[in-house]
């Protein structure tokens, strides 16, 4: 059911050829985000997404639950990405990794980036992901929206992306998450 759930959520997402629902069949307000969301996909270039690490922060967890919590965030995906004349991007993906109790986190979405400096050299950046998450321990396995803050570092066609996952439920054990991923773009 949870993988019913979650293919159309994707479909919803992800527009393709196939799908007959249409930007404009949304309300107005709506209607702008779908268009951005469906030209990011239709005329972006490639780009290959690889997880990496999750640093659960000392002053949320006790130091036994730390020692049980998976740090190795391994995974991948794939995106479309469109970066505009002034070097501010925008991403539509899907991202599956080990979460911090090695089961498998699924993230479909979409990124806003913007930089500064000059694109021939390393640039820094601040951005936002907003989406859909699957995690069997949370919301007992269904997909739920989710935003989270981004701070990128970009360097050509490699960029470097770090967020932070706030506790969710109060307390200790129940999150403050250093979550950091990378990804290579293939230009046209």
């Amino acid at each position: 059911m949870t993988r019913l759930i979650f293919a159309a959520a994707l479909s919803l997402v992800l527009p393709g050829r196939a799908h007959a629902l249409e930007c404009a069949d949304f309300w107005s307000w709506v209607e702008k985000g779908c268009r951005r969301v469906a030209d990011t996909y239709n005329q972006g270039d490639n780009e290959l997404v690889l997880s990496g690490y999750s640093y659960h922060l000392p002053s949320t967890y006790t130091p036994e639950k730390r020692s049980e919590l998976n740090a190795n965030a391994w995974g991948g995906g794939w995106a479309r990405t469109v970066e505009d004349a002034d070097g501010d991007t925008h991403r539509v993906g899907l991202l599956a990794f080990l979460e911090s109790h090695k089961h498998v986190q699924w993230n479909i979405g979409y990124t806003y980036t913007t930089y500064w400096g000059p694109r021939e050299g390393l640039q820094p950046g601040l951005g936002y992901f907003v989406g859909i998450v699957q995690r069997p321990d949370i919301a007992g396995g269904v997909p739920f929206p989710a935003a989270l803050p981004l701070a990128t570092l970009r360097y050509g066609q490699a960029t470097l992306f770090a967020t932070y996952i706030p506790t969710l439920n109060g307390g200790i054990n129940h999150g403050s998450t250093l979550y950091v991923y990378g990804s290579y773009t293939f230009k046209r």
